[in-house]
């Protein structure tokens, strides 16, 4: 079934609707959650529902011409899911890896943009490295805000820090993160230009 037809029986509250939104991008949402929650199968299936649950509840926000009904479905799911994990951080404690390569899959620069939260795949490694390339202390500042996604107030009691000393350091290193990536990408460009010349 087209998205449209979908979109129009959520609209009209017709629960064949989901069904069908269910059959169409289960699979995806599930994917998405699950790479955020790790193997937490039982939040992981409350979070795909909580996104089937928005769309329903609020399908009067979403506009076809703004987005296509994947990609709206995959912000829902990825923010529903960070938020969980967020919750959830709160309630565990977990010791930090000693392997940081996968944490630009969950990097979020609050200042940007949703669609900008979402790194592309290409661009993982690069942030990789600029992150492997900070001192062991800045990278375990990164790893407990963007990973864990704790809060400056934990940070600083986990880290033997002030507030507002941990706030300082991550706006600066959020800025020279996000230089060294801008360098890294314009880098990478340049080249893929010039290999077409």
């Amino acid at each position: 079934m087209k998205d449209e037809a979908i979109v129009n029986l959520i609209y009209e509250k017709d629960e064949v609707g989901l069904q069908k939104l269910a059959e169409k991008y289960e699979k995806l949402l599930i994917h998405i959650a699950g790479s955020i929650l790790g193997n937490r199968s039982r939040d992981i299936e409350e979070c795909v529902n909580d996104t089937y649950l928005k769309l329903w509840k609020h399908i009067e926000r979403y506009d076809m011409e703004k987005a296509s009904l994947k990609t709206y479905l995959k912000v829902i799911v990825r923010n529903t899911a960070i938020n969980k994990l967020r919750d959830l951080s709160k309630r565990e404690e977990r010791e930090l890896p000693d392997d940081i390569s996968d944490i630009a899959k969950y990097y979020v620069d609050h200042s940007q943009n949703i669609e900008g939260q979402v790194f592309r795949k290409e661009n993982i490694s690069k942030l990789n490295e600029i992150i492997g390339q900070l001192n062991k202390k800045d990278q375990e500042l990164v790893i407990r805000k963007y990973f864990y996604l704790q809060s400056s107030k934990d940070i600083a009691k986990a880290m033997k820090m002030t507030v507002t000393a941990i706030d300082s350091r991550l706006s600066r290193l959020r800025s020279k993160m996000k230089q060294e990536f801008e360098k890294e990408t314009n880098a990478y460009k340049l080249n893929a230009e010039g290999s077409h010349v």
